[in-house]
């Protein structure tokens, strides 16, 4: 079965994975892994290890390479999501707040 997208909620989503069939993520830098249930197999690109995550275990992404997550049998992953970008009305408006 194909990850199964759960839950999108403040800023993060949350997928249930099964073996052998990963779900493939890329230019995710900086954003945090998360197993919630089960265990979790990663793959990154330019890392000479894989990674596995059990429930409570965290990651976080190390480059904007491909990257996949699939489950050891069955569980739940979550992935913080980008925070969108700031309008430059807010931008200047927390400049002039800061000074």
């Amino acid at each position: 079965m194909k990850p199964q997208l759960i839950s999108i909620q403040q800023g993060q989503a949350e997928y249930r994975l099964t073996h052998n069939h990963p779900l493939r993520l890329a230019r995710v830098a900086g954003r945090r892994i998360e197993c919630l249930s089960g265990t979790a197999w990663i793959t990154a690109y330019g890392e000479r290890t894989d990674f596995m995550l059990r429930g409570g275990q965290s990651f976080e992404v190390p480059n904007d390479g491909l990257m996949l997550i699939e489950a050891v049998g069955a569980g739940v992953a979550r992935v913080r999501l980008p925070h969108a970008p700031k309008s430059l009305f807010s931008r200047a408006v927390g400049f002039l707040l800061r000074n």
